[in-house]
């Protein structure tokens, strides 16, 4: 088994523990359990889109922070339309989860206020 095999088996047994949580979260709470998902998405969301060019790695100093916009200025041309590309489907991602997670938090909110109230 190789070692991408076991990563993606890791990754996916995650997303059904999360999916767990998140199911009984709803059966449990109802409409206020799909708006507290759908406002945790939005919160996490905010949180990866505000720090979606942050500097990456441990041991922060001046010298680590050079070097990575050194890297990132002296890149071939190929390299930089690379790594915008990845910035771009990484903002597009952000950007429908934080949609989702707005959506679900009304839809939450809004089934809570009609059915509880």
């Amino acid at each position: 088994m190789s070692g991408r095999s076991i990563l993606i088996a890791i990754g996916l047994s995650g997303w059904l523990i999360v999916s767990i949580v998140v199911v009984m979260t709803v059966a449990y709470a109802g409409f206020l359990g799909i708006g507290v998902v759908g406002l945790l998405m939005w919160f996490i969301c905010t949180i990866v889109d505000l720090e979606l060019d942050g500097a990456v790695g441990s041991g922060m100093s001046p010298n680590f922070l050079a070097h990575q916009i050194k890297a990132k200025v002296e890149g071939s041309r190929a390299e930089r339309a690379a790594r915008f590309g990845e910035k771009l489907l990484e903002a597009q991602s952000v950007r429908l989860f934080k949609w989702l997670g707005a959506a679900l938090a009304l839809i939450g909110m809004a089934g809570f206020v009609v059915f509880q109230l």
